[in-house]
């Protein structure tokens, strides 16, 4: 009797064992398939799809440009005798810059004042005469014609020496010199490299799509790569009214706020930000996938991918617009899209 006791109580471990044995395999058997389930789905990142009132602003590079930058040139002949003003001088308009050598102007003026003060003479004698009878209106005409011919002379000698003492046409800074004393000038020898950088003007050009978002007067901001974190404010100045061969219209926009550093020569970004606003259903645009004239976004709908066909709008900044294919609300996968096709389970996560 007591061997069958014994003999049951190892068959009820025995069943024991059994029992926890088939319970483990089916629990891991589960887990098993839910790992399984879950490798099978691909993970995404997500965005829901909004609508938004939004606007067309651009960027576009420009280089900064002076108000007035000019290559000054001699309108006369001489030698140089003097000079006032080298590179880094900041001269008004009217200030002489350097002075030519006169000696043979002043000579000249002299004598042109002698023959016309003399022919003056002569005429007011002539006449007194001619109401006497005493000389004919012929040679009354002739002195006259003398009279103006000299006046006019005297007027060109006079501006012949006042070219000797050359003066700056407008008022900046020199930032290149190009004569020394003694140099000897002709008409057109370039003198002098002159800045007035008192107003900044940023030169860009935009597309023909961009230009009716713009208008002449309309506010931009600036940005500029060697001063971080800085904005500069402007106004649009100028609009070419055809575009260059790039297809590309000319803008020009001139700083209003200070410049704070600003140089010509640098480069900049222009930000253009209109004035109208719109309203649609924006998506990331790495939503889209395709081309803009035969789009696809993936919406995810209980798990499952799916391909919808997609018309394409505007593109603002980093988002797109859909006009037709989505709805507000909807999820669209945004990452991950190379692993996705339709039908295709998806675990989501959301930004």
């Amino acid at each position: 009797m007591k061997k069958i006791i014994q003999i049951l109580s190892v068959c009820a471990v025995i069943a024991a064992i059994i029992a926890i044995l088939i319970f483990n395999k089916r629990t891991t058997a589960k887990k098993t398939r839910m790992a399984a389930g879950v490798s099978t789905a691909v993970a995404v990142r997500v965005a829901v799809a909004k609508d938004s009132t939004y606007s067309l602003g651009f960027s576009t590079a420009g280089i900064l440009k002076a108000l007035r930058d000019l290559q000054f040139v001699s309108d006369i002949s001489g030698r140089v005798v003097n000079i006032y003003a080298g590179e880094g001088s900041y001269v008004k308009k009217g200030e002489v810059l350097l002075q030519l050598d006169n000696e043979m102007l002043l000579a000249d003026l002299t004598s042109r004042e002698a023959a016309y003060e003399g022919l003056k003479k002569d005429y007011e004698r002539f006449k007194n005469a001619s109401e006497q009878g005493g000389v004919t209106d012929q040679q009354l005409d002739n002195i006259h014609t003398q009279v103006i011919t000299a006046e006019s002379q005297l007027i060109a000698s006079r501006r012949r020496l006042a070219d000797a003492s050359v003066k700056s046409p407008i008022t900046g800074t020199i930032y290149k010199r190009h004569v020394e004393v003694g140099s000897y000038l002709n008409p057109g020898t370039l003198l002098f490299d002159i800045i007035d950088d008192s107003q900044l003007k940023a030169i860009c050009s935009v597309t023909g799509k961009q230009i009716p978002e713009i208008r002449k007067g309309q506010a931009v901001t600036l940005a500029s790569e060697i001063f971080p974190g800085t904005d500069f404010t402007g106004k649009i100045t100028f609009i070419g009214e055809k575009a260059d061969r790039s297809l590309n219209f000319p803008v020009e926009t001139t700083i209003t706020g200070p410049e704070k550093g600003l140089k010509p020569g640098m480069f900049v970004t222009v930000l253009f930000e209109p004035e109208t606003k719109k309203n649609g259903i924006l998506v990331p645009r790495s939503a889209i996938s395709g081309s803009v004239h035969g789009a696809d976004v993936f919406v995810i709908e209980n798990g499952i991918a799916r391909r919808r066909n997609a018309i394409i709008g505007d593109i603002s900044g980093e988002y797109v617009e859909v006009l037709q294919g989505l709805h507000p609300g909807d999820s669209v996968i945004t990452g991950g899209l190379i692993n996705v096709s339709d039908g295709s389970k998806v675990r989501s996560i959301r930004r």
